[in-house]
């Protein structure tokens, strides 16, 4: 943003529409009767609530948000028991655990998701002890584990260095902690910007995957990416406005989150991808 004050309020404008038009036209066609353009109209034929009062009343909306919410929850809980004590001893004892753990991260943006989904529906269905959870929701979260993996390690990663674990851990050695209790009660207060990051996007990621819940389970287990697309026109949904409606709300979920992680940070920063310029932590 260096440069003239004129420059730096014309980017900031163009930003601003960039990503706020996008969802006025979705809350527009989820409050429109008909958007046809006939005459040149720009705005919609006229207004209503119906699509708003029909959906959440709706059953099947109420427990694919659920089964999403719930996806979502265990896959950061799960992430996050992966990575953070793995990574805290990676910078305290072994930094090559560190290197395999950022290799490992890669894996997802090679492998395209459905082929990932189709992966994880294979191998699973071919071991006796899990093949009959080869098709289970249980599948769709071992499948959005990996594929949001590097998208908590990297902040967190990076918190960590800024953080400097290695000094916090012998400090706390110095004082007679141990392992478990230096992670508790040393190093998760020290990185939670990393972690609020993190978990953020994996939540989102989770949240709105649609491949691997579809290819895993087919129609068994209806995540709300999955209903979303039901209900589109090519599916024989014919319901765009409702699709528009449940998109208003995701988008408002994660600005609800996001503003709760900023007032939480304290205006703290953190990178989300490794070795780009500097972090600053809160300590």
């Amino acid at each position: 943003m260096a440069g003239k004050g004129w420059m730096r309020r014309v980017l900031f404008g163009l930003v601003t529409a960039y990503v706020t038009l996008p969802i006025l036209a979705a809350l527009l066609y989820s409050l429109s009767t008909s958007w046809t353009g006939n005459d040149g109209r720009v705005l919609p034929d006229g207004y209503t609530l119906h699509w708003w009062t029909g959906l959440i009343s709706d059953d099947r909306l109420v427990a694919a948000v659920g089964r999403s919410l719930m996806v979502a929850l265990l896959t950061v809980a799960i992430v996050t028991a992966m990575i953070v004590p793995p990574l805290y001893w990676a910078y305290v004892r072994n930094p090559r655990l560190r290197t395999l753990m950022s290799t490992v991260a890669l894996i997802p943006f090679a492998l395209p998701f459905v082929v990932m989904a189709f992966g994880i529906k294979e191998v699973t269905s071919h071991i006796p002890v899990v093949s009959e959870y080869s098709s289970s929701w249980q599948m769709v979260v071992v499948g959005h584990v990996a594929l949001c993996f590097p998208f908590f390690l990297w902040p967190v990663d990076a918190a960590m260095a800024a953080a400097g674990i290695p000094r916090l851990h012998e400090a706390a050695q110095t004082s007679g902690a141990n392992a478990f209790t230096t992670l508790v009660r040393v190093v998760i207060p020290n990185i939670r910007t990393g972690l609020l990051t993190g978990s953020i996007l994996v939540f989102a990621i989770s949240f709105g995957e649609y491949s691997i819940a579809k290819v895993i389970t087919g129609a068994s287990f209806e995540t709300v990416p999955v209903w979303q697309v039901q209900l589109t026109p090519v599916n024989g949904g014919g319901n765009p406005n409702g699709v528009a409606v449940m998109s208003v709300i995701t988008f408002a979920l994660f600005f609800a989150v996001s503003l709760f992680a900023a007032l939480t940070k304290g205006g703290t920063s953190v990178q989300a991808l490794p070795g780009v310029g500097s972090t600053k932590g809160s300590r």
